[in-house]
């Protein structure tokens, strides 16, 4: 992929230029998004896929991953959204750079005129990784095939006479570690916050789930639960915007006949897409209503916060 370009974009730290390109189609048709909102146990790994698309009444739809034309990442990515479509009954699709192209042929701007974009952009780096909570592995554990193979690499230093070894004595005589017969840490019976069943863990664990299936569960819900928050709350603004556009533009409203409202709206339609990044009538017309009542009951609408303010 091409990761030389990563940066901030409405809040999501994107790792590519392709990543960039997806959302501004999404953008464009007015879908809502969201970026890596959580982790998927496959079985044989930890999987967080980049993009989650939701419909207009916050249901998650699909889950997009963005790879480049490298065959062996396609492969891998194909995999791993399989088993997530399987196991987690979620709508996978995997979109490289010839499916992007494809994608732009639509569009009246052109894929490499907005890969250009994000290049020459305030928010990107060139730093070709991206560290702590920025780096797309922050936080995730190693799955068991990993442990194996790490605890193998361990035991063939503990068997060398190598520097790496005299490291590992050193760490251990610092952090005290190395003595023997430690007392097992006690542990307790916890029910697991998502299915209900009994686990065991360590006293000091913080986890709150019997297994990374019941948490990836509970992160969808808890993703879906955040987007439908922010929609809200985008939603009362936008009626908010539209009050506050009907008044300064009492005269052009009032005067507006029924069967010549879309001259009035247009302009009302730029302005709320410039601002929000809304521009679908139907969702401009349930941020005032809850629901899609059309052209007619919206300008309706703005003539009462009209005449409102006469009386």
């Amino acid at each position: 992929m091409n990761r030389g370009y990563a940066g901030f974009y409405k809040g999501h730290y994107l790792r590519s230029s392709y990543e960039y390109a997806y959302a501004k189609y999404l953008d464009y048709h007015s879908i809502p998004w969201s970026y890596e909102d959580c982790v998927f146990d496959i079985g044989y790994k930890f999987y967080k896929p980049d993009f989650f698309l939701y419909s207009q009444n916050g249901k998650l739809v699909k889950i997009v991953e963005i790879k480049s034309r490298n065959k062996d990442a396609k492969k891998n990515a194909s995999a791993a959204l399989n088993v997530i479509e399987k196991r987690y009954h979620i709508k996978c699709e995997l979109i490289s750079y010839e499916e992007l192209l494809d994608l732009y042929r639509k569009l009246p701007f052109s894929l490499t005129s907005t890969i250009e974009e994000w290049i020459k952009s305030e928010d990107t780096t060139i730093n070709k990784a991206a560290y702590g909570e920025l780096n797309g592995h922050y936080n995730l554990k190693h799955n068991e095939e990993t442990k194996k193979k790490i605890g193998e690499h361990t035991r063939s230093l503990w068997l060398s006479n190598s520097v790496a070894k005299q490291r590992m004595l050193e760490g251990l005589r610092k952090s005290g570690l190395a003595q023997k017969g430690k007392i097992k840490k006690p542990r307790e019976t916890r029910i697991c916050e998502e299915c209900g069943k009994t686990f065991q863990v360590i006293i000091t664990s913080t986890q709150k789930f019997c297994s990374q299936t019941c948490a990836g569960q509970r992160a969808i819900k808890r993703a879906i639960n955040m987007y439908v928050k922010t929609r809200n709350e985008i939603h009362n603004n936008i009626r908010e915007y539209i009050i506050k556009w009907s008044r300064e533009n009492s005269d052009i409203v009032v005067k507006t006949p029924l069967n010549k409202i879309k001259t009035t709206i247009q302009p009302l339609i730029r302005d709320i897409e410039k601002e929000f990044q809304v521009k679908d009538l139907r969702v401009i017309s349930k941020s005032v209503f809850g629901e899609d009542r059309g052209r007619k009951e919206l300008i309706k609408f703005m003539k009462s916060v009209c005449n409102e303010d006469v009386c």
